[in-house]
């Protein structure tokens, strides 16, 4: 069992509370899975960052909405939801320098599209296969994009 603040305890205990009453569907909807790995990343932070000692606050403002969400679901709130959990992530990735997980591997495989495609022009025709180069540079940013995710979640450096 991880070890957090009292804060941090409860956020958790509300937010398994809720996974048992929403479901895996709603569990995802609300993105709580997220929420719980920011509210982790929060806690770890908020010794040293200012601004995530002022996120807990507000991490437990949308704890107590989340009861009138699932009560009555809208649009409107569950954008105001979204929304702030999206802010709660751009905090992290801005200032704490944290990434999704899958964020290199995705831009490795477009960077190694664009790389591929051009090579691939002269190594297409040489080898009379124009997609050859495409797939070896997708391969390749493949490869990049995970050694970099993995080294990313050794550094702990994954929210």
């Amino acid at each position: 069992m991880e070890v957090g603040s009292q804060w941090y305890n409860r956020v958790t205990t509300e937010i398994g509370q809720y996974q048992i009453t929403l479901g895996q569907k709603g569990y995802k909807k609300y993105k709580l899975d997220l929420l719980l790995r920011v509210t982790k990343r929060v806690d770890d932070f908020s010794h040293t960052c200012g601004e995530c000692q002022r996120l807990q606050p507000e991490i437990t403002g949308l704890m107590q909405e989340m009861s009138l969400l699932t009560q009555m679901p809208g649009k409107e709130g569950m954008k105001r939801h979204t929304r702030a959990v999206s802010g709660l992530v751009e905090h992290l990735k801005k200032v704490h320098k944290l990434v999704d997980k899958g964020h290199y591997l995705g831009m490795g495989i477009g960077i190694g599209m664009v790389i591929g495609g051009v090579i691939g022009g002269s190594l297409g025709v040489a080898a009379d296969n124009p997609g050859i180069g495409t797939v070896i540079g997708i391969g390749i940013g493949f490869a990049i994009g995970m050694y970099l995710d993995r080294k990313a979640e050794r550094e702990g450096r994954v929210i």
